[in-house]
C-alpha cells in the first residue's frame, strides 16, 4: 500500500505534468510524431521513478499521473508497468528491469497463449507484451513485428507479433490475475477522465469568451447546464476512481467490485463529457489544430479499450446477481463506522421490514421517546443546548441507517433544521421557549418557502410582513406545504423590504402558531399519495417575539436551516440503495427468468443503475468527509442531488423493465416484486427531482462555481 499522503500525490502528478511538458505540452501532441516522442518519453519515465512504482504499491500515485497523461491525450502506459511489475514481483531481476525502463511492457488478454495481438497502445515503444492467458498465467514475451492500425486512436494502435521465447511466466491464479484486469480498465478510464476533464476546461474557458446574440453563449441555460453536468460526471467519477484505488491497494475484498462500479460510471461519463465539451466548442474545436479533437480520440478509444480486458467475474450486475455481494460503503472513518453498528443494533428493535412508508403515517411515538433517551434526535446540537455535538460522519450514519430502514424520524427535521437555526440566530426567550418543544421529536411544522410564482427561487418571494407594532402582519400565498394540514406551526420566509437589493436582503423569517385568525389551507393530493397543501395568510398576525433573526437578515437564518443537505442526500442515497438491494433479492430468486444471461440488457441496466448510485454515495461522503475537516467541497452536496435525483426516477422506470407490470402494481397487491416498493418511489421520484430546489437550480449553483455567467 502507497504510504503517500494526499499532498504527495498531488506533487508527483504535478512533477509528472512538469517532464510532460517538455516532451507532450499538450493534446496536439498526439498528432506529431508521436511514436518517436512515446519512445523518448520512456526513459525518462523510468529515470523519474514512474515505472517502478509498483515495488511500493503506489496505486494512487500511478493512477494520478495517467489521470495527467489523459489530460494531454498521451498514451504513455504506466498501468501496464505497475501490473507487469507486480505480476512478476517474485522474478526481481524482470521486475527490476521493468522499473528501469529496460523492458516495456503492454498488457493484453488472451485465452490461450497466442503469437498474435490486436489493439496494442503504445506498440511503437514497446519491448514486451504480458499476456494474461486463461485467467490464471502471466506469460511475458518480446515483440518480434508491429503493424500500426490507423483509426480512431492517435498514436495508432498495432497489431503486435511475439517472439517464441518466454521472457518470465508466472501462476499467480484467478484473484491476482483479476484483480490485474480491474486495474488495467480502472487506469484506462482514469486516463479517458483526464482528457474529458480537460476538454471541458476548455469549453467552459470558450463559453465564457464566446459571444452570441450579444450574449457569453455561458449564459445561456443549455451551454451552462451542460458544464454542470460534465463537471458533476468528472467530479463523481474522480471520487469513484480514488474509491476503488483505495480498496484496492488495501487487498478489500471488495476491490474489484468497487473498481468496476468505477469503471462503469467513469467510462461513460468521460464520453458524455467529451461529447458535451465540444457541443460547446462547436466548430472551434472541430480542427485539429485544438486540443479537443485529439482528447476526443484519447477519450473513445481508452473506453472502447475496456472490453478487451473482460472479468471473468462479469459486469457489475453479475458480481451483485450470482455473488451475492453488497454494494461497497465509502468510508467515514473507524468512529462513524462503530457508530452505525450500534444504530443498527437499535434499529433492529424497531424496524419492521416496510416495503413503503408514507409521509402522512402517524409517527411511532415508542421509537421517537427511545431515540430521544438516546441521545439520537439532538445529536447535532452543542452538549450546551442538550446535545452531543455529534461529527457530520455520525449524523450522516444516523440518516442512512434509518432511511435504509424505512424507519422515519419525523421529528427530526425540525430539530436539524428549526433547532439548529434558533441556537445560531434566535434570541434567549426564543431558545428557553421553543428549543424544549422541537428537541421532542414531534414538533407539528411545515416549511413555508415555496410560492405560486416563484418556487425554488426563495430570493424572489413575495409573501409580505409589514410591521405594526409588536406586531407583523402577513399577506400572501405559500404553496406545496408538506404536512401543513396536521401542522401546528410554520416556519414562514416573508418579505419585509421589496427594495432591497440584492432581493435576498430583504427577508425576514418567523416561527410562528397557524391556529390565529387569517390563516387558511386548501389541501392537494400528489402523484405519491401524500397531502400537500396551498396555504394562506390573509392579515394574518404574527408577534414580532417569534422573529428568528434580524429585520431583513431571514437569508442567513435560512442558508443554516438548509446547512444539512448533505446529510440529506445522505439519507436520499440510502433509500435508493435499499431499493437496489431489493431489486436485486428479488432477480436473485430465479436470474435466468428474470435478467437473462451475462450479456444481457437487464443486467446492464442494473449495471448502470448501481454505478450511478454508487457516484451518487461518494459524492456524499465526499461533501461530509470535507464538512468534517473545515474544507469547501460545498458543490458535491448539489451533484449528488443532480445525480441521484435522476437516478430516482430511471430506478422506477427501470424496475418495469426488469419486472413488468407486476412492478406496476401496488403495496396491497400479493406477491408483488418489492412489494409495492418499486411502483411507489416511481411516483414520489418527481418530487425528489423538484423538492428541495430542482436539479436544474442544482446545476445553475453548479454553472456559477465554474465562472459561467449569469
Amino acid at each position: 500500500m502507497s504510504a503517500l499522503t494526499h499532498d504527495e500525490i498531488t506533487a508527483f502528478a504535478e512533477s509528472v505534468e512538469g517532464e510532460l511538458r517538455r516532451a507532450w505540452p499538450s493534446a496536439t501532441a498526439a498528432g506529431k510524431n508521436a511514436e518517436r516522442t512515446l519512445g523518448e518519453l520512456w526513459p525518462v519515465a523510468a529515470a523519474q521513478g514512474w515505472t517502478g512504482l509498483a515495488a511500493d504499491g503506489a496505486l494512487d500515485a500511478v493512477m494520478a499521473a495517467t489521470g495527467r497523461l489523459g489530460r494531454v491525450a498521451c498514451p504513455l502506459p504506466l498501468v501496464d508497468a505497475y501490473v507487469a511489475q507486480e505480476l512478476l514481483a517474485a522474478d526481481e531481476p524482470v521486475a527490476d528491469r521493468i522499473a528501469a525502463g529496460e523492458i516495456r511492457p503492454v498488457v493484453a488478454v488472451a485465452a490461450a497463449d497466442l503469437p498474435r495481438v490486436r489493439f496494442a497502445e503504445a506498440a511503437s515503444a514497446a519491448t514486451h507484451v504480458l499476456l494474461l492467458v486463461d485467467g490464471t498465467r502471466a506469460v511475458l514475451r518480446p515483440i518480434a513485428a508491429r503493424t500500426p492500425t490507423p483509426g480512431l486512436a492517435d498514436p495508432a494502435w498495432s497489431d503486435v507479433t511475439l517472439a517464441e521465447e518466454v521472457t518470465a511466466e508466472t501462476v499467480p491464479g484467478t484473484g491476482a490475475i483479476e484483480r490485474a484486469k480491474a486495474t488495467l480498465r480502472l487506469g484506462l478510464v482514469a486516463r479517458a477522465v483526464g482528457a474529458a476533464e480537460r476538454a471541458l476546461e476548455l469549453s467552459i474557458a470558450h463559453a465564457k469568451d464566446r459571444v452570441a446574440f450579444g450574449k457569453p453563449i455561458g449564459s445561456f441555460q443549455a451551454v451552462s447546464h451542460r458544464a454542470a453536468d460534465g463537471a458533476t460526471d468528472i467530479t463523481a467519477s474522480q471520487r469513484l476512481i480514488s474509491e476503488a484505488v483505495a480498496a484496492l491497494s488495501a487487498g478489500r475484498s471488495d476491490a474489484v467490485l468497487a473498481a468496476e462500479l468505477a469503471v462503469a460510471f467513469a467510462g461513460p461519463a468521460a464520453v458524455r463529457t467529451q461529447f458535451g465539451a465540444q457541443h460547446t466548442l462547436a466548430a472551434s474545436g472541430y480542427f485539429e489544430e485544438h486540443e479537443a479533437p485529439w482528447l476526443f480520440r484519447r477519450v473513445n478509444a481508452d473506453v472502447s479499450r475496456v472490453d478487451a480486458l473482460p472479468m471473468a467475474a462479469g459486469e457489475v450486475a453479475d458480481l451483485l446477481i450470482e455473488t451475492g455481494a453488497r454494494m461497497p460503503a465509502p468510508a467515514l472513518g473507524e468512529d462513524a463506522e462503530a457508530f452505525r453498528a450500534e444504530v443498527r443494533e437499535f434499529i433492529g428493535r424497531f424496524a419492521g421490514d416496510v416495503a413503503v412508508r408514507h409521509i402522512d403515517e402517524r409517527p411511532d411515538e415508542g421509537l421517537i421517546a427511545a431515540a430521544r433517551e438516546r441521545g439520537y434526535l439532538t445529536m447535532a446540537w452543542p452538549r450546551s443546548a442538550g446535545g452531543s455535538d455529534a461529527s457530520v460522519e455520525r449524523q450522516a450514519v444516523l440518516g442512512e441507517e434509518f432511511s435504509y430502514a424505512r424507519l422515519p424520524l419525523h421529528g427530526k427535521a425540525a430539530i436539524d433544521m428549526l433547532g439548529t437555526a434558533i441556537l445560531r440566530h434566535g434570541t434567549e426567550e426564543q431558545k428557553r421557549r421553543l428549543l424544549p418543544l422541537i428537541a421532542g421529536g414531534t414538533f407539528p411544522f411545515y416549511l413555508g418557502y415555496s410560492e405560486p410564482e416563484v418556487g425554488s427561487d426563495l430570493a424572489a418571494l413575495r409573501t409580505r410582513a409589514v410591521r405594526d407594532g409588536d406586531e407583523w402582519v402577513v399577506n400572501g400565498r405559500k404553496m406545496w406545504g408538506t404536512g401543513a394540514h396536521t401542522a401546528e406551526w410554520v416556519w414562514l420566509a416573508t418579505r419585509t423590504d421589496p427594495d432591497a437589493t440584492p432581493p435576498h436582503a430583504g427577508i425576514t423569517v418567523f416561527l410562528t402558531r397557524v391556529d390565529r385568525p387569517g390563516f387558511e389551507l386548501q389541501r392537494h393530493r400528489a402523484l405519491s399519495g401524500e397531502t400537500s397543501c396551498s396555504t394562506f395568510f390573509d392579515d394574518f398576525r404574527v408577534p414580532d417575539s417569534d422573529r428568528v433573526g434580524e429585520v431583513n437578515g431571514g437569508w442567513k437564518v435560512i442558508t443554516t436551516a438548509l446547512a444539512q443537505e448533505r446529510i440529506i442526500m445522505a439519507n436520499v442515497a440510502a433509500d435508493i440503495l435499499r431499493l437496489l438491494d431489493d431489486m436485486l433479492a428479488e432477480v436473485r430468486k430465479d436470474p435466468q427468468g428474470t435478467v437473462g444471461g451475462r450479456g444481457s440488457a437487464k443486467r446492464a441496466l442494473i449495471t448502470e443503475l448501481a454505478a450511478r448510485l454508487q457516484a451518487a454515495r461518494v459524492l456524499v461522503a465526499a461533501g461530509i468527509r470535507a464538512t468534517s475537516t473545515g474544507g469547501g467541497a460545498r458543490l458535491e452536496a448539489p451533484m449528488a442531488k443532480i445525480i441521484a435525483s435522476r437516478l430516482h426516477e430511471d430506478f422506477g422506470e427501470a424496475t418495469l423493465r426488469v419486472f413488468g407490470p407486476a412492478a406496476a402494481l401496488g403495496e396491497t397487491v400479493p406477491d408483488v416484486p418489492g412489494r409495492g416498493a418499486f411502483e411507489w418511489n416511481l411516483r414520489y421520484s418527481i418530487m425528489q427531482v423538484v423538492g428541495g430546489g430542482t436539479i436544474d437550480i442544482q446545476r445553475n449553483l453548479v454553472a456559477r462555481s465554474l465562472g459561467l455567467p449569469r
